[in-house]
C-alpha cells in the first residue's frame, strides 16, 4: 500500500529535482527557451503533486465523521444518462450504454459524490474492462439498484475480497500502466456507505458487475 504512494509521490518529485538540476548545470540567462521548457516541465510536475495531497487528504476525511453529506433532491436517471454519454464522448474503443426501467427518479443524495462514486465504477470499467460496458438503473420497492458491468475477463477470486481496500491495486497484467493510489474504489464504497446503501461485486471470466444499493426513500 504505502509503496503505491510512495512511487506516485517520487515520480514528480524526480522529474522536478532533474528539471531545476537541468538549469543549474547550464547558464539558463542564454538560453530562455531551455529555462522556459524545464520550469513548464516542474510546474505541471507540481500542479500533479498538489491534486495528489489533494486526493489523500479527501481519503481521510472519509474515514472520519468529518464528511457531511449534502443531501438533495436529484433526478437520476438523468445523472446516470449524463455520466454515460460523458465517459463515451471520452472513450473511442468502448461501447458504454445506460439501460434503465425508470424514465425518471428522484433519490436524496449528495449529487456531487454519487456522480464521483458511479464515475469511479465506470472509470474503473474503461481501464480494467472489456469493450462493452453497461449501466443499469433498477427500482425495486424500497430500493434502487445501478450497477456497473462490463464483459472483460474478470477479477481473479484472490483479489475481489481486497477491491475495496485503501491504496489497493489490482496487481494483473499491464494493470500496473494505469496511474493512481488505488482508492477510487475505496471513496466509492465509502460514499454508498454514508448514504446507508451498499456496494458488491461480482466478477467471472466473462463479466464484471459491481452492484450499488441504495435506499429509496421518496
Amino acid at each position: 500500500m504505502i509503496s503505491n504512494i510512495t512511487h506516485e509521490f517520487k515520480t514528480p518529485i524526480t522529474t522536478v529535482s532533474t528539471a531545476l538540476e537541468a538549469i543549474n548545470n547550464f547558464n539558463a540567462l542564454e538560453d530562455t527557451e531551455k529555462t522556459k521548457k524545464y520550469i513548464s516541465i516542474s510546474e505541471n510536475q507540481i500542479k500533479k503533486l498538489h491534486l495528489m495531497v489533494e486526493k489523500l487528504l479527501e481519503t481521510a476525511t472519509l474515514d472520519s465523521e468529518k464528511l457531511l453529506l449534502k443531501k438533495e433532491e436529484v433526478e437520476i436517471v438523468g445523472l446516470l444518462e449524463k455520466l454515460t454519454k460523458k465517459h463515451q464522448l471520452l472513450t473511442n474503443n468502448k461501447s458504454i450504454t445506460c439501460i434503465t426501467n425508470s424514465k425518471e427518479l428522484i433519490l436524496k443524495i449528495d449529487e456531487f459524490h454519487i456522480e464521483n462514486a458511479i464515475s469511479n465504477l465506470i472509470d474503473n470499467a474503461i481501464k480494467y474492462g472489456g469493450d462493452t460496458i453497461e449501466v443499469n438503473l433498477n427500482t425495486l420497492l424500497n430500493t434502487i439498484e445501478i450497477s456497473v458491468a462490463d464483459n472483460g475477463y474478470g477479477i481473479d477470486k484472490n483479489q475481489q475480497e481486497k477491491i475495496f481496500d485503501k491504496f489497493y491495486r489490482v496487481p494483473k497484467g499491464n494493470t500496473h500502466d494505469v496511474k493512481g493510489f488505488g482508492i477510487g474504489l475505496y471513496y466509492t464504497k465509502k460514499i454508498i456507505e454514508k448514504h446507508m446503501g451498499t456496494i458488491s461485486l461480482n466478477s467471472n471470466t466473462k463479466q464484471t458487475v459491481f452492484k450499488i444499493t441504495l435506499p429509496n426513500e421518496s
